[in-house]
């Protein structure tokens, strides 16, 4: 004969239940304590990522400020002109980017220089390369009475890197007619993988140096691309004085708040003999007689 079961006792039961209601009232009360704690914390802050520059609230003193008269910019057909005390000189800069460009029609669309590039640095091997239309470029602006200044793109990460990008410069200009200045054109390329993605303003400022050093070196003007961003938080503006300021800044008037030579407008610029859009310029800089 099989034995009967028996049932668990009502006291254990009751045991049981006991136990369990504990246990979920200390964690009920746990779970309680740690949300007032969370509700009495400051909230986290909000990141907003933004292209838009931002501007000191006082000058770095000894730097020369921006001294153009805002209200004498105006557009002429498709370029903007400047008609205060400063002369203006209307100028564009390419590079293979623009293909083929015409230009006998460039010039007689009033163009009066142009910022031709060189070359550039790869911003993952770091390998430097020349711009494969720069020779091009050069006889037939000069063909056509355009004035040249050049630029090279930079990722150099250090001096030396940055000595070796003037050389290249200095020896593909070599017995061309380069009467405007030679930039350092070093700029983000927003990429995290990038060589150059923890550079410090003072290794971005001793690179920019050590390029123009060579280039005022070797007897030519040397100098520095950069928009309002890294001019007020990169670029530390005070040790590069002696060099040429060439601005980017697209709009109608520049508000960068220290002085320039050279202003990039906008990069959608219309020129006859050139293809798609182009970087327009003013330059008030003068080369020396």
């Amino acid at each position: 004969m099989r034995k009967k079961r028996r049932g668990t006792p009502p006291a254990t039961i009751l045991l049981i239940v006991i136990v369990v209601a504990v246990v979920f009232g200390v964690l009920f009360g746990a779970f309680e304590l740690v949300g007032r704690y969370l509700e009495k914390r400051e909230p986290e802050p909000e990141v907003v990522e933004t292209d838009e520059p931002w501007h000191p609230t006082e000058l770095i003193p000894g730097l020369p400020v921006n001294e153009y008269d805002a209200d004498a910019f105006r557009w002429d057909g498709n370029y903007l002109v400047y008609d205060g005390p400063e002369t203006a000189h209307r100028g564009i800069d390419v590079s293979d980017h623009q293909g083929n460009i015409d230009w006998a029609a460039v010039a007689s669309d009033g163009v009066e220089y142009a910022m031709l590039r060189v070359g550039y640095r790869g911003y993952t091997e770091g390998s430097t390369s020349l711009d494969a239309t720069f020779y091009d470029n050069v006889a037939g602006a000069r063909e056509n009475g355009i004035a040249v200044g050049v630029y090279f793109f930079s990722q150099a990460i250090n001096e030396d890197e940055a000595r070796e990008e003037a050389d290249i410069v200095l020896r593909a200009i070599e017995g061309l007619d380069i009467t405007y200045p030679i930039v350092f054109d070093w700029e983000d390329v927003g990429q995290p993988h990038a060589r150059t993605a923890n550079m410090t303003q003072q290794q971005l400022t001793d690179c920019a140096k050590a390029f123009c050093e060579e280039i005022e070196a070797a007897g030519y003007t040397a100098g520095i691309y950069f928009n309002q961003i890294f001019g007020y938080q990169w670029f530390m503006l005070p040790e590069l004085t002696d060099y040429v300021f060439w601005l980017a800044e697209y709009g109608t008037t520049p508000d960068f708040v220290y002085d320039f030579q050279m202003w990039q407008y906008t990069n959608e610029g219309t020129v006859s003999g050139i293809e798609g859009g182009v970087d327009l310029n003013l330059s008030f800089w003068e080369p020396e007689q």
